[in-house]
């Protein structure tokens, strides 16, 4: 009986497995290098924007753009919070409203008895063959009195009263470009994201922020977006993507941005909040409008953590394959669950501490089935969108 048991703890091990085990072990340190720097550097930087000062002088007066689309109700929440933003330079709020809505028009209209520095445009209802959406934040940027221009949407909420101050201090410093962020909510009757869903947002935002953090910023947020008026028509607006409906804050940013001209603002007072009663159906038409304009913008960062989520399959793979050719021996499979598991907790450590530092759902004991499931949902969203890329151009409207 024991020689029967020595079987299962012996040595007696094929050196292939040896190898195959020294190849997990490298998979995951890659996977740790190109992964964890990443978004200990996102971490790093939220902590640095919520600690820095607030200047009491310096900024620039303010043209707060507000692209609306059929998004009155929430309009009547939004626009007070940013009238009654404790700004010490002269600001004005520029509603430009996209599919005429009666109800925007009312509280607009309603709300300019009150705030001379209110005003609101129209797009033309009957535009054809162009991108409403980039139409619209033309109209807004050009009906603009002021240089400083700070975007969100009729969709979202603010955190703080010092949302534009925190926006601003950068401008004040001498950056002309400004990536802020955004989270997606449900409203009060609505459900939360789904697990999968809020680990490819903190996935993409880990990304792109990280990207800008080192000098090379590849998108912004149109909820949370601020830029110089004057970039703008440089670059002549949005004509070299007339025949995309999107690409305003990843495609354009792109055009315009640098590392020497962008500045990242994280701090929890300078975050907007996009509500909405199906936050689902908002993340997921977003995500198949984001993986359409990617193909526009530099693959460095995508190709890098797409290879770390690569290398999660890769290592799994090994360690499976050195428990099977290790058999009866249980000492490689031993090995490979230790090593799994130690690699597996630092990544759900690393990802719920990124998670809570954006604000986002945390998600612990899911990170390594999410992570496993990310290339194939990667898969699923490049299938639809290769069957739903005309609702994406212009020409074929």
């Amino acid at each position: 009986m024991n020689i029967i048991y020595e079987r299962f703890y012996s040595l007696d091990i094929p050196l292939t497995v040896w190898y195959i085990l020294g190849a997990m072990v490298i998979c995951m340190a890659i996977a740790g290098a190109l992964l964890w720097p990443r978004l200990r550097r996102v971490r790093r930087q939220v902590s640095e924007d919520d600690e820095a000062p607030v200047p009491d002088e310096g900024y620039p007066s303010v043209s707060v753009i507000v692209y609306s689309q059929a998004s009155g109700s929430n309009l009547r929440t939004l626009l007070p919070q940013i009238l009654q933003q404790d700004y010490p330079a002269p600001f004005e709020v520029i509603v430009v409203n996209d599919e005429t809505d009666d109800n925007t028009e009312n509280i607009v209209s309603e709300l300019e008895l009150y705030y001379p520095n209110l005003y609101m445009t129209f797009a033309p209802e009957r535009s054809r063959s162009l991108s409403r959406r980039k139409l619209s934040l033309t109209l807004g940027i050009k009906a603009a009195r002021y240089e400083t221009l700070l975007f969100t949407d009729g969709s979202c909420r603010l955190a703080s009263p010092s949302w534009m101050r925190r926006m601003m201090r950068h401008i004040a410093a001498g950056s002309e470009i400004v990536l802020g962020y955004a989270e997606l909510r449900g409203d009060d009757n609505a459900g939360c994201l789904s697990r999968a869903m809020s680990f490819d947002r903190l996935w993409e935002s880990s990304r792109w922020i990280s990207s800008a953090i080192c000098g090379r910023p590849i998108r912004g947020t149109a909820c949370n977006l601020a830029y110089m008026r004057n970039l703008f028509f440089e670059r002549k607006g949005f004509s070299q993507t007339l025949h995309l409906k999107y690409g305003d804050d990843d495609i354009f940013i792109n055009e315009i941005a640098s590392g020497s001209n962008t500045a990242l603002e994280l701090s929890d007072e300078a975050r907007v909040v996009f509500v909405d009663n199906s936050p689902e159906k908002v993340a997921d038409i977003e995500r198949l409008r984001r993986d359409f304009t990617a193909a526009s913008l530099p693959r460095r960062s995508y190709l890098s953590m797409a290879f770390s989520s690569f290398l999660w399959w890769a290592w799994a793979i090994c360690g499976i394959t050195a428990s099977v050719l290790g058999y009866p021996s249980l000492i490689p499979a031993a090995i490979a669950f230790v090593l799994a598991l130690s690699f597996s907790l630092i990544s759900m450590t690393q990802w719920k501490h990124t998670a809570i530092a954006l604000g986002s759902r945390p998600l612990f004991w899911t990170i390594p089935w999410l992570s496993w499931g990310r290339p194939l949902r990667t898969l699923f969203y490049r299938i639809r969108g290769r069957r739903v890329r005309r609702d994406n151009l212009t020409h074929l409207i």
